[in-house]
């Protein structure tokens, strides 16, 4: 497994299927996926809702939480379950676009000095939310 894809879902299980959705859509087949969601206690009908309406593609893997272990717990928990070379830690109010996967392991691939990436947030405008300059 190449890329491992995690995400939580607490009562927004609406987002988390639009974030899935553009993630089958936008990132190509020749990168080898798995996304992990971990449902950190949601409520039955909200739980209900995300197994219903979640793509039935063997690439997702659902954990339902009896706790909510919060942001970092739910993290933990998606990473334990995951098998990936690579983990990608998204917000599941979050979409992916442009096949985001290949640009960010073609650039960590090429320099092993280099141990995280990520892409460029946009807005709902489509433009670039980054004010921050290092």
């Amino acid at each position: 497994m190449k890329v491992s894809i995690i995400t939580i879902n607490y009562n927004s299980s609406v987002f988390t299927i639009k974030l899935v959705d553009s993630i089958l859509k936008h990132v190509t087949n020749d990168i080898d996926y798995e996304i992990i969601i971990t449902d950190n206690a949601s409520s039955k009908d909200d739980y209900q809702n995300l197994k219903e309406n979640i793509s039935k593609d063997p690439r997702i893997k659902i954990f339902r939480s009896n706790v909510n272990t919060g942001f970092a717990g739910g993290n933990m928990h998606g990473y334990s379950k995951s098998c990936g070379e690579f983990l990608l830690f998204i917000n599941n109010d979050c979409i992916c676009l442009n096949n985001v996967l290949k640009p960010l392991i073609s650039f960590i691939e090429k320099d092993a000095s280099v141990g995280l990436v990520t892409g460029k947030v946009l807005g709902t405008d489509g433009k670039y939310t980054g004010t921050h300059k290092l």
